[in-house]
């Protein structure tokens, strides 16, 4: 083994991991040396992330990293999570309180935003679709609640540029990031400070800016003897856990992407912002890539409605694996019952199968109850929308998508990949699973000059890890399935009134 060692800290809604990766000049090798449960903390009607622990749980991995692969061979720490969630810090640097958790949103300050700015407005300046737990929406409503954390805070800081801060002292937003939070300006190519002071939000709060791959710091001398090293530094990579698995993705020309796990991030990259009317109105958005540049993309309800499933079956003492999940669904007939799974009921925890067969009812369909019926249900829904925003892509884009790739935890379940195969009629190709990581490692070897660039980076990436292939079949019988799914997405449209 040759090379420098990377430990890339990789924070999912539901796991996290550390993983170290090597490369020596041509392949990149991963060994994980820590995994671990994630998961929010409801407390007095809000949902919180124990970002503590999670800072905990950084050190372990550098801990376990440097006994595993030799404390002198670990050159630097990258760190990725989901977007939108952030820290605020007082005058002395110090935590005001937890980290809110996006999914305790439930549209109310959606609302009161857009009496002052509009949804329209909002897309022009910032070029996101609205999602319930935005930045954006979050520090309003705090604000609109004169909460006293944000009357003292001196600094935000998105969830990784805080897990950062905690590791080095030093107070920074990453460019990725910043894209997803309704704040940034993708023209003007930082924060939007006269949409802040049009919401009367602080902007006092936010910090400079910095691209990935650019720079590093050292870590501080504390946390180094905390973790037994003598010397470690932390690389901004693309901390949106998209925008380093995206990265990763060996893409062709006219190809898509889909990021899977908890949400299904499905776009295309762009050189420069798509603001146009029919994006808006498709409700995509533009986030940042490792590059500078623009994921135009949409942000699906993914694997999240078959979690939270998972988490209510644990409950009645059936705990199973998503193996067992998959192979229910896949003797369940076709085509029986559909969800959207873009509407907002089914956004916020708790009370999901409820939700799911509640909409089933609404919308006259046989209403799911098994493991099997829930779990396809959603699966084949989360592959007709697949359909449907791929058509969308192309349309915006005026030709045809050749393909598209999968990647993340997502692509591990080959039933989802060969639906998303039939129901757009296109090969899919699915992998590398740990995309994030890849994205991650691949970044912080550039940053040390491993790497020359970003074509060099998938280059890497692609003969580094295989990838599977599942061909289109059964397209006729797809196509009937999208009309009655299109069908049941009209009736839900004429009923939006859920109840819990």
């Amino acid at each position: 083994m040759t090379g420098k060692n990377y430990l890339a800290m990789d924070f999912g809604a539901s796991t996290g991991r550390g993983i170290v990766g090597n490369f020596d000049g041509k392949r990149l090798t991963l060994r994980e040396v820590h995994r671990f449960q994630n998961y929010f903390v409801p407390v007095a009607g809000n949902y919180y992330w124990d970002a503590f622990r999670l800072f905990h749980e950084i050190l372990l991995a550098v801990t376990k990293a440097g006994h595993a692969e030799g404390t002198a061979g670990l050159y630097s720490i990258g760190i990725d999570t989901w977007g939108t969630d952030y820290g605020l810090l007082d005058e002395n640097g110090q935590l005001l309180g937890n980290c809110r958790c996006m999914r305790g949103a439930d549209g109310t300050y959606v609302e009161m935003v857009n009496r002052e700015a509009s949804p329209e407005y909002l897309f022009e300046r910032t070029g996101i679709q609205t999602i319930y737990g935005n930045t954006l929406f979050q520090i309003y409503e705090r604000v609109h609640c004169q909460d006293p954390a944000i009357r003292e805070a001196k600094h935000l800081l998105m969830l990784p540029d805080l897990l950062a801060y905690f590791l080095t002292g030093e107070k920074h937003h990453e460019y990725t990031m910043a894209t997803t939070s309704m704040m940034y300006h993708p023209l003007q190519r930082d924060w939007d400070r006269e949409l802040l002071r049009k919401l009367k939000l602080p902007d006092h709060i936010f910090s400079d800016i910095l691209m990935p791959a650019q720079t590093s710091f050292p870590l501080l001398p504390q946390i180094l003897k905390e973790c037994d090293a003598r010397e470690l530094r932390y690389v901004p990579v693309g901390t949106h856990d998209t925008a380093s698995a995206v990265a990763a993705v060996p893409l062709r020309q006219r190809e898509a992407f889909c990021s899977s796990g908890t949400w299904s991030l499905l776009g295309v990259e762009t050189k420069q912002p798509v603001l146009t009317r029919e994006v808006y109105e498709a409700n995509f958005s533009n986030e940042g890539t490792v590059d500078g540049g623009i994921r135009l993309l949409k942000n699906i309800m993914g694997m999240w409605i078959v979690q939270q499933f998972m988490k209510e079956w644990e409950q009645e003492g059936q705990a199973l694996s998503w193996d067992e999940v998959v192979g229910q669904a896949s003797r369940i007939e076709a085509f029986r019952s559909f969800i959207d799974v873009e509407d907002p009921v089914f956004y916020q925890a708790g009370h999901m199968i409820q939700r799911v067969q509640e909409y089933c009812r609404k919308t006259n369909q046989p209403v799911p109850v098994s493991v099997g019926e829930l779990s396809r249900c959603v699966y084949e829904s989360l592959a007709m929308q697949y359909r449907k925003t791929f058509e969308t892509l192309e349309h915006i884009l005026g030709y045809r998508l050749e393909a598209l790739r999968i990647v993340g935890g997502g692509c591990r379940n080959k039933m989802l990949n060969q639906f998303a195969a039939n129901a757009l009629k296109r090969p899919v190709y699915a992998g590398p699973v740990e995309c994030a990581c890849v994205g991650n490692i691949l970044v912080q070897a550039m940053e040390n000059g491993e790497i020359g660039s970003f074509g060099q980076l998938r280059e890497a990436a692609a003969d580094s890890f295989p990838v599977e292939t599942y061909e289109p079949a059964d397209m006729d019988l797809w196509d009937e399935g999208y009309e009655k799914y299109k069908a049941v997405m009209r009736a839900g449209a004429a009923c939006m009134d859920y109840s819990d």
